[in-house]
């Protein structure tokens, strides 16, 4: 007869290789892999909503004061654009999704879970010209698009450029996903946020299907002992990664909202934003959308928190234009932030691959995005006046 001790050991181990096992299971590595971001972006929404009054209150003062100042200082600080109208976004939705996202993927890394869940989804992505490990790297972009496209260094030389191509399209950043969600709530459509990530997710699916490259794609063997066993969390770097991101926020980020929220200041300030939006209005016509709606997207091509800058109005809580139904809201929302990648995330591909990829992709992000904007926007007027 097993003592005591062995036989506890014994089933403990059974266990754990039950659980592991179970890891490999495509549907539910599948939402494991999308926890954090679905975490991140509902705790972060949560803490805005709790906060937004304490700090609108605080602002209020001072958005007053600036009003009063001439008018290209008040419109660059305050006014429709301005940094300070615009900075209760970037503190309640944008840096805690940023944290909270980090956190937890580091969490996933450090324990080993990240390659335990990529194992099952092989046959699933090779039809994409993807593999498993593919995909937690297209998750890490819902962080920020840069480390990602980083990552993939260590992709098969058949699945890189893919693999950066499907960053580029379909992860929605963690400036990205908190915009889209906080013009959505704007709009009184908070159910677009869940329809905009399936839209999302299939039209990235459909492009990469459509241009992946045609050799042969063999998946990598990925090692055993890579994946024996999960660990409990490092907590020193799930901290230390928390706070470079912090730090990344603070030192980059930050001066780059800063920048744009200037640029759209200026832009009203000098009419060239009226001239931009004539100039646009029969390219926005085509996607039956306002004139207006040019502005976010230009902006969002910037940068894609820019979504927020030029749709939202300085209490977050409304939108400066006026949407006659809720697709083109989700229009809007979709071609800004899929039309180009971010241009920090251009310059990034520019380094990591070459100039040639970074500009052939551009051009054939936007062409599909485009596409498949304009489905968006017609079907979507069918479906309204077909429920009208």
């Amino acid at each position: 007869m097993k003592p005591a001790n062995i036989a506890n050991n014994e089933t403990h181990k059974s266990l754990r290789r039950a659980i592991e096992s179970g890891l490999g299971f495509p549907p539910l590595s599948l939402f494991l892999l999308f926890v954090p971001a679905l975490l991140a972006v509902t705790q972060a929404n949560a803490l805005a909503d709790r906060f937004y009054a304490p700090i609108g209150s605080i602002l209020n003062p001072l958005l007053v004061w600036i009003g009063k100042l001439p008018k290209p200082i008040a419109l660059t600080l305050g006014g429709d654009y301005g940094v300070f109208a615009m900075f209760p976004f970037l503190l309640l939705y944008a840096l805690p999704t940023i944290l909270i996202f980090t956190g937890l993927t580091t969490i996933y890394k450090s324990t080993g879970l990240m390659g335990r869940l990529s194992i099952g989804l092989n046959p699933l992505l090779k039809p994409f010209g993807l593999e498993g490990h593919d995909l937690v790297r297209i998750i890490m972009g819902f962080g920020c698009n840069v480390p990602a496209i980083v990552s993939t260094r260590s992709c098969s030389s058949c699945s890189r450029g893919t693999c950066v191509s499907a960053i580029a399209f379909g992860s929605a950043c963690s400036y990205q996903l908190p915009a889209t969600l906080a013009v959505f709530a704007a709009a009184g459509f908070p159910w677009l946020g869940p329809c905009y990530l399936a839209v999302l997710a299939i039209t990235t699916l459909v492009y990469l299907r459509l241009t992946k490259p045609t050799s042969t794609y063999l998946t990598k063997e990925i090692r055993a002992p890579q994946l024996r066993y999960l660990r409990t969390p490092d907590w020193i770097k799930v901290s230390q990664d928390v706070m470079n991101n912090f730090k990344d926020f603070t030192f980059v980020a930050f001066p780059i909202f800063v920048v744009i929220c200037l640029i759209a200041g200026i832009m009203q300030w000098s009419g060239a934003l009226v001239k931009l939006t004539s100039i646009l209005k029969p390219v926005m016509g085509l996607f039956n959308l306002p004139s207006d709606a040019a502005l976010a997207i230009v902006l969002g091509s910037i940068r894609k928190d820019g979504i927020a800058v030029g749709l939202l109005n300085g209490d977050i809580n409304s939108l400066k234009i006026t949407f006659d139904y809720p697709f083109q809201v989700l229009t809007t929302v979709y071609l800004a932030s899929v039309l180009l990648p971010c241009l920090v995330t251009v310059l990034t591909i520019w380094r990591e691959m070459s100039f040639k990829f970074a500009i052939r992709m551009i051009g054939r992000q936007a062409s599909f995005a485009a596409l498949f904007a304009f489905g968006i926007a017609w079907l979507g007027l069918v479906a309204f006046y077909f429920n009208k």
